[in-house]
């Protein structure tokens, strides 16, 4: 049977037809154009200063910045991806006026004027978004997770070990400062010896053997077979300390007193436990903390810090948000992670709520033979007097205040009666630990998570923090940051902290259309 389609052998998919503009192209509902209208009405010009230069003008740095941020959105990271973007993606070349710039030139806008000026547009779109969503953000849900570094995973320096090798280098220095006190007894010249050695002190030393070396017109000999004198040897051995200490004191330095270690390749990231652990044997990754305050699903704030733990970061986090918006949220939720006395004392300075588990919080809302046991500390009673009475009617003597606050009792009598051994297993004075402040905060913050309003904080919490983490986990394949040092982490952070948020807002806008 004879074929009916027409074949026009004349027509060319290249010859130029309409329409000519590209705006025709694009759908109504395209990323694009939810971009553009948050972009049309926040000022970013102030934020993007253009230096006075010779030559040839650059380009146009708000289109480079839409070209940036609407790439994040997208889920474009890489320099080079977004070049080959800003080439063949139709809605970019709409965007920004048909701008096609190369990954170095993205590369040196991202450096030269996002690094100073990336917070103010993170909190401008956040003020626009806040606005148009009419969001609440004195109720912060505020987690955080461990991000691998760019940074090899084998070359690490650990500050107990570092404080180890200095300790040991002291005594090799004091070791060969007892010897040459020995060599120029004579002559009357005495090297003090000292506890801890400072490199300014080895140069002193230093420069005499030198000049003692030039007085004896001693030349130095190297190889198999020569024989060197004391003098070059004293003098090799105080530069080799000099060399070891300056190592060192500049690792301690680089360290700080904060944490722990630090990556030779990345000196901002610090060992850490990785919640990936694919070999299963709880190998520690160079890596950074990074922490989110989500408010109705958006990232409202975040911050990068190298402590590992969680408990540390949440007033610097909060004073940051202050900084950011202007007041403290009414309403930060948190995990158990971050419940504890300094949290509470500084959360409740601050005239901010207790929503925040603590360690023991699930055991003493759902174990009923814990929460009523005698032994328990918080339910011993007082005397008339206000003395800790055990449940034998025994008191309780007070012995010292840990570190922590927290204050130690014990009864020298509780061998003697037959239930010592629900004590402390009868084989010493039952000691209990007491801090009646952490108490009543840790009852305040469960009486507050056992409301309805807490409830629902708690499973709000589940929902949004988590989410938005396992989005930018999964969805936008972020697992490792691609740039080094704490500053440019943060930059990393928040660009994609930025696109995510431009991604949740147009999708909650096509929610509400359809």
């Amino acid at each position: 049977m004879q074929s009916t389609q027409l074949t026009q052998s004349y027509f060319s998919a290249k010859q130029l037809k309409l329409p000519l503009e590209m705006n025709i192209l694009i759908p109504f509902d395209s990323e694009v154009r939810t971009f553009d209208e948050v972009f049309s009405k926040i000022e970013v010009k102030k934020y993007l200063v253009s230096k006075s230069h010779q030559g040839r003008l650059g380009y146009n740095l708000v289109n480079m910045l839409k070209l940036v941020l609407f790439c994040q959105m997208e889920k474009i990271h890489s320099l080079r991806a977004m070049e080959k973007a800003a080439k063949n993606d139709i809605r970019l070349m709409w965007l920004t006026n048909e701008l096609k710039p190369s990954h170095n030139t993205i590369k040196e806008f991202i450096n030269t004027h996002l690094k100073t000026s990336i917070e103010d547009i993170f909190l401008e779109i956040n003020q626009y978004i806040i606005k148009k969503e009419q969001i609440d953000i004195n109720t912060l849900y505020i987690d955080g997770t461990k991000i691998e570094a760019n940074a090899n995973k084998y070359k690490f320096v650990w500050k107990n070990s570092i404080l180890k090798f200095k300790q040991k280098l002291q005594l090799k220095i004091t070791k060969t400062l007892h010897k040459l006190n020995e060599d120029y007894k004579h002559l009357g010249i005495y090297f003090l010896i000292k506890e801890d050695y400072e490199i300014s002190y080895l140069e002193k030393i230093r420069d005499f053997l030198v000049n003692e070396i030039d007085k004896e017109g001693i030349d130095f000999v190297y190889g198999k077979g020569n024989h060197k004198s004391g003098l070059q040897r004293d003098y090799e051995d105080i530069v080799d300390y000099i060399e070891k200490l300056t190592s060192y004191n500049h690792d301690l330095e680089i360290i700080g007193p904060s944490r722990n270690s630090y990556a030779r390749t990345d000196h901002g990231a610090t060992y850490m436990r990785m919640k990936d652990d694919h070999m299963r044997n709880g190998q520690l990754k160079a890596g950074y903390n990074i922490q989110i305050g989500v408010s109705d699903g958006y990232i409202m704030h975040m911050d990068v810090y190298q402590n590992r733990s969680d408990y540390k970061t949440l007033e610097p986090f909060l004073e940051g948000f202050n900084h950011s918006y202007g007041f403290y949220p009414k309403y930060p939720v948190a995990d158990a992670g971050y419940g504890g006395l300094i949290n509470y004392r500084y959360l409740k300075s601050k005239d901010m709520e207790l929503y925040q588990k603590y360690p023991m919080y699930k055991k003493e809302t759902s174990n009923q033979n814990y929460i009523n046991s005698p032994y328990r500390a918080e339910n011993f009673t007082k005397d008339k007097n206000g003395n800790l009475i055990c449940p034998k009617g025994r008191k309780m003597n007070y012995l010292f205040t840990r570190h922590n606050g927290k204050d130690v009792y014990e009864s020298s009598t509780c061998l003697r009666y037959p239930l010592a051994s629900k004590c402390k297993k009868g084989k010493a004075p039952r000691r209990i630990e007491v801090n009646e402040e952490l108490w009543n905060y840790q009852k305040k913050a469960r009486d507050n998570l056992q409301s309805d309003l807490g409830i629902e904080l708690r499973i709000q919490h589940s929902i949004q923090v988590e989410g938005a983490f396992g989005v930018l986990k999964e969805d936008f394949k972020f697992r490792r940051f691609k740039r080094r040092g704490i500053q440019n982490v943060k930059l990393e952070f928040m660009l994609l902290s930025i696109g995510y948020n431009l991604s949740k807002y147009h999708n909650k806008q096509q929610r509400f259309v359809q």
